[in-house]
Formats: structure tokens, C-alpha cells, sequence
């Protein structure tokens, strides 16, 4: 018995985004220490600073697509079109957050700037990581037959 084709979509997307998730936190992770190896505690802080940036302006670009997405198919509730500003004020504020902790962190500490930048790059690390999980799974699965 198959599922529902759009239902399959869905599962197979929720996974995946869950995945990117982890794949964030365990990157996140790595990444900080490898930083802080490489140039201290300066490193570090910048990239966790960094990595968390990007992973917030994940979280706010989820959002706002789910909510256009919700609009476009007449799902929109009372609830969500009085949270439409706040969500258009994410979408388009990340990358004003982004710029203004760049600004505070080369005007007001001395954390490395480019251990910052390498974090922004988590959420792009993130999926590069689950589009290799997705090769290899597929790869496998061919293998075995199933």
C-alpha cells in the first residue's frame, strides 16, 4: 500500500530538514573547535557567533516561506495574517542582523572577522552535508535493490 504521493513529499522534506538541523549543530560544533584551535578564543567566538547567525537566519526563512507557502494555498489563518509583518520583518531583518554583528564585532572586539564569515557559511555547509547523506543513501539503496 503507497501513500499519498504529496504525503511522501512532505515525510521525505521533514527528515531532510531535520537533518540539516543536526548537520548545523554538529558542524556548529566542529567548526567552533577548529576555530579555536586554529586562531583561539577570538576564533572561536567568532564562529560561534557566525554559526548561530546563520542558523537564525534559517529558522526566520523557514518561517517565512512556510507562511507564503500557507498563503498561496488559501491555508492562511486569522492568527498568521496578524504575524505577517513580524514575518517579513525576519525575513528581510536577517540580513540587517547579520550586518550589524559584523559591525559590532570588527568595531567593539577582537574576534576574528573571518571566523565570523566561515560561520555565516554553516547553513550552506548544512546542505551541501544532507545533498551528500541523499547521494550516498540513494546509492545504497540501488545497490541493495530496494
Amino acid at each position: 500500500m503507497t501513500l499519498d504521493p504529496l504525503a511522501e513529499d512532505l515525510k521525505f522534506y521533514a527528515a531532510a530538514e531535520r537533518r540539516i538541523w543536526r548537520f548545523q549543530l554538529a558542524i556548529g560544533i566542529a567548526g567552533a573547535i577548529t576555530a579555536g584551535w586554529l586562531a583561539g578564543g577570538a576564533g572561536a567566538a567568532g564562529f560561534a557567533v557566525g554559526a548561530a547567525l546563520s542558523s537564525l537566519s534559517f529558522a526566520w526563512l523557514k518561517q517565512s516561506i512556510d507562511a507564503l507557502a500557507d498563503k498561496a494555498v488559501g491555508a492562511e489563518t486569522r492568527q498568521m495574517r496578524r504575524k505577517r509583518r513580524l514575518l517579513v520583518a525576519k525575513f528581510a531583518g536577517r540580513y540587517g542582523l547579520i550586518g550589524l554583528a559584523v559591525y559590532v564585532i570588527l568595531k567593539h572586539t577582537h574576534w576574528d572577522v573571518r571566523a565570523l564569515l566561515a560561520g555565516l557559511f554553516l547553513f550552506v555547509a548544512a546542505v551541501l552535508a544532507e545533498i551528500c547523506f541523499e547521494i550516498v543513501e540513494g546509492l545504497v539503496s540501488n545497490q541493495d535493490g530496494t
